[in-house]
């Protein structure tokens, strides 16, 4: 049966050495939603998105991705979801046109079009060297080169961090145009929940390795 859930995780926990990072945690994101999950640096955010995308084996619990068990996933289902790490790791050497070049073969839903309106947005020249780039220019091709494999789920790991504030607007205005059809899921950490507020419709809130908050938006407010 198709879950309404495009992602179920089931009292994840993890412990580095005797230290509980992520604690018993349970959370559900429906299909179609923007979900922000939300804490300080240290709350367990990266820590559970990883677990989430099978990077990291939990020490305990379970989780689904897409109807897929999160250790489980494979190529195809991988070719389904965009991930962006904190810090934007890319290629100095390449230009940006290479790194889309780079990523596209892998993708057979790559959008062309989304790649070029997603750079223009930050103002970047696709000629132009990863390593001539400012933080939040780098910010937008990473971001870009998610999107273009128009992926079902998006997940971004603290996107805005260390961004100026033209930066952050046209990251927050590129998410609301991705998700406005509806049929896509976006789970996006930070510890900024100005900006989670603006783009988000659930928000899930992290302390120190545990979940105390999974509500609305509009729950939470009131």
């Amino acid at each position: 049966m198709h879950s309404e859930y495009a992602i179920e995780a089931r009292g994840l926990t993890r412990y580095f050495g005797r230290r509980a990072v992520v604690q018993h945690l349970d959370l559900r994101i429906p299909h179609g939603s923007v979900t922000g999950l939300i804490g300080l640096n240290g709350a367990g955010k990266t820590t559970t998105l990883r677990m989430l995308l099978g990077f990291l084996e939990p020490t305990r619990g379970s989780c689904t991705v897409l109807g897929k068990d999160s250790m489980n996933l494979g190529a195809e289902d991988r070719a389904r979801i965009g991930y962006t790490v904190e810090g934007h790791f890319l290629y100095g050497w390449m230009t940006v046109r290479d790194c889309e070049r780079f990523q596209r073969d892998t993708f057979p839903q790559w959008n062309t079009a989304l790649f070029a309106e997603t750079v223009q947005r930050f103002a970047i020249d696709a000629s132009q060297k990863i390593r001539t780039l400012s933080r939040g220019q780098r910010a937008g091709v990473s971001l870009a080169l998610s999107l273009a494999t128009q992926p079902e789920l998006l997940v971004l790991d603290d996107p805005a961090l260390g961004l100026d504030p033209v930066s952050r607007r046209a990251l927050n205005e590129t998410l609301i145009d991705f998700c406005d059809c509806g049929q896509r899921t976006i789970l996006l950490s930070s510890h900024l929940l100005e900006d989670v507020e603006r783009v988000a419709d659930r928000l899930a809130i992290m302390v120190h390795g545990r979940l105390l908050v999974d509500a609305t938006l509009e729950e939470f407010r009131s």
